[in-house]
Parts: C-alpha cells; structure tokens; sequence
C-alpha cells in the first residue's frame, strides 16, 4: 500500500515538473516576438500564376494605359491590342480549307454588331463562350468535348499556342446574351463542370 502511494506521488510531481519545463522553454518553432511583415503586401505587384499560359501578346483582358490608374508606367503599345490573335487563327483556319460549315469566319473586334438597345443588353455586348478546361493532349480535350456531347452540351475546341507550349481549350457556346450564359453555366455546374467565363 505505501508503495502504490509513493509511485503516484513521484508519477505526479514528475508530470508537475514535464508540464513547468514545457510552459517555461522557450518554443523554436513560434516565435512570439514581433511577426515578420509580409512580403508582398501590395496585391498589384504580386507575381501573375498564369503568366506562362498567356500568348505571345500577354493577357487578353490586360488594363489599357488610359485605365483609372494614370500613375502605373505605361505598357508598350501594342497593335491593334482589341483584336483575338485566336479569333484571328480560327477566322483564317476556317477560310483556308476547314471542314465546310464547321467554322464561320468572325469579323474583327472592331466590326462587332451594335448592341441591342435595352437596360442588360446594352451593358452586356459582346460573345461569350464558357470554357470548360484546357488539355496539353488533344485526346483528352476531345473526351471531354465527347462527355459534353452525351450531356447535351455543344462543345467545340480551340487550340492556341501558348508560352508553355500548345493548349487544347474545350469551350461552350458562343451566347451573345448573359442569360443564356448564365442559364448554361448553372446546368454545367449541376452537372459537376465547372466553367469560366470567356469574352470576344
């Protein structure tokens, strides 16, 4: 009996001094001091993660110099900066012996029908496509576009070249009004797809 009793006690004053030690030792892991300030704490000069998928002339949506923001530098002044170098290749691919009826020629940006006049069709103008993914091997864009197909979607592929090399971009649609964009995005999503919006 004296012995279960003086095991408890010394079980008990070793826990004491484990718990002291651990609250008193400095932690090398958290530093309690003063936190390092972060290293970009400014969100335009962050790094852009999709620089690489961009194409030779940069991003598509890029700010203009003429922008709100007058005191950014301005960037070099690019050519005819409204006009899809995409819209151009598919423009130029389906006039130059494409499958008959498989690809319309677009006009350029430039040459786009006027808007219709109304509260949200005025101030939603312009194509719509939803992109549905981005495959580096054409056999899976082309499975994808097929998956849409059993769904019920019309799909259609682009390929582009990119920094990183040749995108296959499986995309829905043109839609001219956000409605029906909308209306098609909220049934790919019940589906399980998500979708990005994509303006020309």
């Amino acid at each position: 009996m004296f012995g279960l009793l003086a095991g408890l006690l010394v079980g008990l004053l070793v826990a004491v001094l484990v718990a002291f030690y651990i609250t008193k030792a400095p932690v090398p892991f958290v530093s309690r001091g003063a936190r390092p300030a972060p290293a970009q704490s400014d969100p335009a000069s962050a790094p852009d993660p999709n620089r690489s998928l961009y194409g030779r002339d940069g991003p598509a949506g890029a700010p203009s110099a003429s922008g709100p923001s007058a005191t950014q530098p301005a960037p070099a002044p690019v050519p005819e900066a409204t006009r899809d170098p995409l819209g151009d290749f598919l423009a130029n691919k389906g006039t130059t012996g494409g499958k008959p009826g498989a690809a319309a020629p677009q006009p350029p940006a430039g040459a786009a029908a006027p808007a219709p006049s109304g509260g949200a069709g005025a101030a939603a103008s312009g194509t719509y496509f939803l992109q549905v993914g981005a495959y580096r091997v054409i056999e899976d864009a082309e499975a994808l576009k097929a998956k849409l197909a059993f769904m019920g979607f019309q799909a259609r592929l682009e390929t582009a070249d990119v920094a990183a090399g040749t995108v296959h971009r499986v995309r829905v649609g043109p839609f001219s009004k956000l409605d029906d964009m909308n209306r098609t995005r909220a049934r790919l999503a019940e589906n399980g797809i998500e979708a990005a919006v994509v303006k020309k």
